[in-house]
């Protein structure tokens, strides 16, 4: 009689238990189109408003890649190019595009290391983040400047960390190993 209690108590707490995981997860599954739509919407409708070009507005145009990626040199290079496999250094500020509560696109700071002591410092092409790489997207960026280019970048976020915000990048190429 025992057994037959825990047994029953185990299938009720595993029917239980499965109707209120699928109960929960209605309502709740991830539209991967939808969010990338509303990236690119977003992304379109901050690249649309005057104000946002207003610092890069007399710059060239110098990559554009169908992966997600707009970059402008705002300041160019004197310096040797950088080059695949290439120790370079590097400052950056990025800031997510965002709205606010009336629904407009702005900037919002989230990293930088232009007041650090030093530069971040990377092998071109070591996209691995978590191994003193840096991001695809800005391996992009990076690869197509020289030293001292300063450049801004508009990166969605397939070139980041997919996590569909996507981000404007400030870099100036700081050293370029020999």
């Amino acid at each position: 009689m025992k057994k037959l209690t825990v047994n029953i108590l185990l299938i009720a707490t595993i029917v239980l238990g499965s109707v209120m995981f699928n109960a929960c997860d209605e309502g709740y599954r991830i539209n991967t189109k939808k969010l990338i739509r509303e990236e690119q919407e977003l992304m379109e409708d901050f690249v649309l408003d005057q104000d946002s070009l207003k610092d890069i507005q007399d710059s060239i145009l110098d990559v554009l890649e169908q992966d997600g990626l707009v970059y402008f040199e705002t300041s160019p290079g004197t310096g040797d190019s950088v080059m695949p496999s290439q120790k370079i250094a590097f400052r950056y500020t990025f800031y997510e595009v965002v709205r606010d509560s009336l629904g407009n696109p702005f900037l919002w700071p989230q990293g930088s290391n232009m007041s650090s002591e030093s530069p971040y410092t990377y092998i071109t092409g070591n996209t691995n983040y978590y191994n003193n790489g840096v991001y695809p997207g800005w391996d992009m960026v990076l690869q197509n400047m020289a030293l001292g280019t300063k450049a801004r970048a508009y990166i969605f976020s397939s070139l980041w960390d997919n996590q569909y915000t996507p981000r404007v990048i400030d870099f100036e190429v700081t050293y370029v190993e020999k």
